[in-house]
């Protein structure tokens, strides 16, 4: 091969490296995280109109990928209008959305009243899933844990065997 085909053969494959890498910038985007949001407010039923827990929840996971938000469950005694001077709370830390499902974790930061140690702050997590049903009467609720925070991995959905007397909102 002579010295010119060389060259020549060179600078077309520089070039056409070069459209390739010019194309792959423009038309391939880098991936951004999915903004994704929950809030539910309402109550666990374990029976018809036997409630045991309140749940308020509203969470939002950005496109950078941090999630932030609040968690708040009232015992009840078996009904929403009898709350139990007990409330567990925690920052959301991880929520996943898709399509009429969501499940969210929350570490357990305090009580009300305050009965976790500062040493186990943190130490326990509880995951809840929710599906939104075709009618307010048709929602579901479930709870995993509490367990040690760090058993949790990611926030994938679990099985919603209760009833869910309230609102649900996933986007």
């Amino acid at each position: 091969m002579t010295g010119i085909r060389v060259r020549a053969l060179t600078a077309t494959g520089v070039a056409a490296a070069a459209a390739l890498v010019a194309t792959l910038g423009v038309t391939a985007p880098a991936d951004a995280a999915e903004t994704k949001s929950l809030k539910a407010s309402g109550e666990l039923e374990i029976a018809p109109d036997l409630e045991i827990l309140e749940i308020t929840a509203e969470g939002t996971t950005d496109a950078e990928g941090k999630t932030t938000g609040t968690y708040v469950a009232t015992l009840l005694a078996g009904d929403d209008d009898n709350p139990l001077p007990f409330k567990v709370k925690g920052p959301i830390t991880c929520i996943h959305t898709e399509g009429n499902t969501a499940s969210l974790v929350y570490p357990i930061t305090g009580t009300e009243p305050n009965l976790v140690p500062a040493p186990l702050k943190d130490a326990l997590a509880v995951q809840i899933t929710v599906r939104k049903g075709a009618g307010e009467d048709d929602n579901k609720v479930g709870v995993n844990g509490p367990a040690p925070t760090a058993s949790f991995r990611g926030c994938k959905p679990g099985a919603t065997p209760y009833e869910f007397d309230g609102d649900i909102e996933i986007r």
